[in-house]
């Protein structure tokens, strides 16, 4: 994949969050409590258990979970560091 093609495909913050939400849910959330059955809550793009009702959010789980950057920013730096050949520093990055 490209510069141009990565653009075209994840242009946008939503096109990131979706595909995203695809990729976790093909590997599944788990909950503190252990059960793996959750609801979807779009309007918070969010999952809740559907045991103990605690809200799981996209990014919990994962490298970006603390983060406040966006989807897209996270998206676009994953995609330079796999692509480029030298990679990059985190000040680079920063």
């Amino acid at each position: 994949m490209n510069i141009f093609s990565f653009t075209t495909h994840f242009g946008r913050e939503e096109d990131c969050r979706i595909h995203f939400k695809e990729q976790r849910d093909k590997i599944g959330v788990v909950c503190k409590c252990g059960h793996k059955e959750h609801f979807w809550i779009k309007s918070i793009w969010s999952y809740e258990c559907k045991k103990c009702r605690k809200r799981i959010s996209l990014k919990s789980g994962t490298i970006m979970q603390n983060s406040n950057l966006s989807f897209l920013i996270w998206y676009k730096t994953m995609f330079l560091m796999s692509v480029t050949k030298k990679g990059f520093s985190s000040k680079e990055i920063q």
